[in-house]
């Protein structure tokens, strides 16, 4: 919405000859950039509708301009999940870290004062972390990471801001502390990266002793740099809620992140301590600036002096500004990312496979497709080697797959699409985004449906009316769906009983019946909200990239039995809903003709609506 802060502050004329009563203090920040330098979607090899950081560039620099015609401080701030995310971050991690890494030259040019630590910031392993770190001009930050060999990596950190002249009184120095959490489960999802090597503490009580340290070194603020969401209620486990953290005495304000969403704004509902319109938690003035740089966060903060002359925040603004299409990009950060820009194209062009029918998911989440099961038995191959030999062996082999691009938040264009013939690199990034490895845990018949009712959460509930198939504040990829059982899905009924004739083998499955479940890292510690499994149950961490698995399953062919299994169904007669999907999906209706798909136009943000009977 690129709206200019009108902010205004009181009192920050000093006595004469005294230090200033007020004065002003803009912070920016952005968060899960995912290596989004030029606004470039490797998959689909097309924009993604803004410039990326060098669109943000732009943004931060008018934003910067403003604050000095306003006598106002500012700090540049980033939340973590910067280095990985697509396919030039991971082509970047398999090389040497100089001043010309494109994140790094990027991050020095538009002169960041910090940056906090992402879980996916440790997907390339702790070597390369510290390499990054080593070349970056600004403090890497993480609080709660608490590594046997550090490196330039840091718990904490004071920076300084010049408080411009006031009322004829000089400039003067604010000294501002800077804090960064990551997700406890972290440690889970990063096990290899971190395990002997690391330990990731509580984020509450690393935050409350951290603050009082800050405090100790000089600090008059404190900004906590808090990789992880604004959940509902019951979501996550209280020493990670973010209204808690934001408590902690000595935070001032917060920038927090994770899940992709933004705030203020509708993107959250109401709950206990979040404040969408005035953009505070815990009554602190907060942000989430989107993903991807989807958005600049602007923090506008009014600054009084305390009874013992230290500074306290007295008003704020908060605020987000749109990176849209229209924001010039910075030509000094298009240039930093170009050859490495071109040579990731360039490498995704290869040829690793070919398909002998379009391979697509549309329609995903109305039902399961060909690109699920592609995914799914790549990974149960994984696991079925892996096991060979062991007692795991004689347990039904089961697959859980979710589609990473499927629409939602991502836009009409935010599906994958592979036509009849050659198979490339891109594509097979687009399966698979994020480098999770593939492990095998050991679960019962209730853990399965326990599974499977959390991800038919993310239907809306349907009623008489025809409303959206799926519920606008739950990502897609939080819903599985599960090979080598079938089931049903019934929306129409509430959350957690919505899971219908579950049967292997056509066989109900009974609550105390074994299985061997292939999935990844992240689902297996919890992400998007799944049980944690305990590591007792897993059975198998495989080494083999997902990436590899692949290709292999492309080169076996159609034959597999799950190349055409529709594992789910729904159940719920006469209930109607709309679909929303990719304008191109609309060749492709006869796919889902059991859905009697009736489209219904295009939605002004783009998307094809059909409507479909359940």
């Amino acid at each position: 919405m690129n709206k200019r802060s009108t902010y205004v502050t009181a009192g920050v004329v000093p006595p004469e000859g005294g230090t200033p009563v007020g004065a002003r203090l803009r912070i920016l920040a952005t968060t899960d950039l995912h290596m989004q330098i030029v606004g470039h979607d490797y998959v689909g090899d097309r924009s993604v509708g803004h410039h990326g950081l060098a669109g943000v560039a732009t943004l931060i620099r008018a934003a910067r301009q403003e604050a000095a015609e306003q006598g106002a401080a500012c700090l540049l701030l980033d939340n973590g999940d910067l280095l990985q995310g697509n396919a030039l971050g991971d082509q970047l991690a398999q090389m040497p870290v100089t001043p010309t890494h494109p994140l790094v030259a990027c991050v020095n040019h538009l002169r960041y004062d910090g940056l906090g630590l992402g879980n996916h910031d440790l997907d390339h392993g702790l070597p390369y972390l510290r390499a990054v770190a080593g070349a970056i001009d600004m403090p890497l930050i993480s609080t709660n990471l608490h590594l046997t060999d550090p490196g330039p990596l840091r718990r904490w950190a004071v920076v300084s801001c010049l408080l411009p002249a006031v009322g004829g009184h000089p400039s003067s120095t604010l000294q501002v502390g800077l804090l960064s959490v990551l997700p406890g489960r972290t440690a889970i999802w990063n096990r290899e990266v971190l395990e002997d090597a690391a330990e990731i503490v509580s984020p509450l009580e690393s935050l409350r002793s951290a603050a009082l340290t800050l405090r100790a070194e000089g600090a008059d603020l404190t900004v906590l740099l808090a990789h992880m969401g604004i959940p509902q209620k019951g979501e996550i486990a209280a020493e990670e809620d973010i209204c808690a953290l934001a408590q902690i005495e000595g935070i001032d304000a917060v920038i927090t992140g994770h899940t992709h969403l933004r705030f203020p704004g509708a993107d959250h509902g109401p709950r206990k301590g979040v404040d969408t319109q005035a953009g505070t938690l815990s009554n602190r003035p907060a942000a989430m600036p989107g993903f991807g740089g989807s958005d600049l966060a602007v923090l506008d903060l009014a600054l009084e002096r305390d009874a013992r002359g230290g500074w306290r925040v007295s008003q704020h603004q908060s605020h987000l500004r749109d990176n849209s299409a229209q924001t010039l990009a910075d030509p000094v950060v298009l240039s930093a990312a170009r050859i490495s820009h071109i040579g990731t194209r360039k490498h995704l062009e290869e040829v690793v496979g070919h398909t002998g029918r379009p391979l697509h998911n549309y329609f995903a989440l109305a039902m399961p497709t060909p690109i699920d099961a592609l995914t799914a038995r790549a990974q149960a191959e994984v696991i079925r080697e892996g096991v060979a030999g062991t007692a795991d062996s004689a347990l039904p082999i089961l697959a859980a797959t979710a589609a990473h691009t499927a629409g939602g938040r991502g836009g009409p264009e935010h599906f994958l699409h592979i036509p009849p013939g050659a198979v490339q690199r891109r594509h097979i990034a687009g399966l698979v985004p994020y480098q999770n490895a593939v492990w095998a845990l050991r679960i019962t018949g209730a853990d399965l449906r326990r599974r499977l009712e959390k991800a038919a959460e993310v239907f809306a509930p349907l009623g008489s009316a025809t409303g959206p198939l799926l519920d606008p504040c739950r990502p897609p990829f939080h819903c599985d769906t599960i090979y080598g059982v079938t089931y049903a899905i019934d929306p129409q009924r509430p959350r957690g009983a919505r899971i219908t004739a579950l049967s292997w083998q056509g066989v109900p499955v009974e609550p105390d019946q074994q299985f061997l479940l292939a999935t990844n890292q992240f689902r297996a510690a919890g992400g998007g909200g799944f049980d944690r499994t305990p590591i007792a149950d897993v059975a198998l961490r495989s080494p083999l990239p997902l990436t590899d698995a692949l290709i292999a399953a492309l080169a076996t062919g159609p034959d597999h039995p799950w190349s055409d299994a529709l594992p789910w169904h729904f159940d719920a007669t006469g209930a109607q809903a709309v679909h929303y999907t990719s304008p191109g999906a609309l060749p492709f209706l006869n796919d889902i003709a059991h859905l009697s798909p009736d489209p219904r136009g295009i939605t002004a943000s783009g998307f094809a609506q059909v409507w479909i009977r359940l």
